[in-house]
């Protein structure tokens, strides 16, 4: 009779270790990065204001109530779009593509901005008309930035309770 004296594979949790037995004992996964994201302001402040113009918006999740939002989304790229619904001919672009959308510098479609940001796919929430903090709303914000300003950005940072955003113009 032969015996079976097979391991089963580590478990997730010990990933980690697993790597840095062959990678070395200096071996730390990667953590998710603090950083700045830039986007055309010009964009931004056209899908924040179809956001705030729209008569009806879309849920995203988390929010609990349909009100003006800006949405972060990381996936294929990473981008702030409006929650607005319009189901108008001028929606899409004659290519197909949403209008109300403003990508990052350097993270459009088919890029990867997990290596900046992590590997899962993200949506955050940005809130056009509440305040921010002990600052202006959002909207006012994109609204009164100055006449020399041309991106905004979306400054993240990371700790043990989870993720900070920060928002200017320049």
């Amino acid at each position: 009779m032969t015996e079976n004296n097979t391991t089963a594979a580590p478990a997730p949790e010990y990933f980690a270790a697993l790597l840095r037995e062959v990678l070395g004992e200096n071996y730390q996964p990667p953590a998710q990065q603090d950083c700045i994201l830039t986007f055309p302001l010009d964009q931004v402040r056209s899908a924040a204001e179809h956001a705030v113009t729209a008569t009806k918006h879309a849920l995203g999740p988390g929010d609990p109530d349909a009100r003006p939002r800006l949405w972060w989304i990381k996936g294929d790229g990473t981008f702030l779009m409006s929650n607005g619904i319009d189901n108008s001919p001028n929606a899409r672009d004659d290519a197909g593509h949403w209008r109300h959308i403003a990508f990052a510098d350097n993270w459009g479609p088919g890029t990867d901005p997990s290596t900046v940001l992590g590997g899962d796919d993200l949506h955050e929430t940005l809130d056009l008309t509440h305040p921010v903090d002990d600052g202006p709303a959002l909207i006012e914000l994109l609204r009164n930035a100055p006449d020399h300003a041309t991106r905004f950005l979306l400054h993240i940072a990371h700790d043990d309770e989870g993720m900070a955003l920060t928002m200017t113009t320049e």
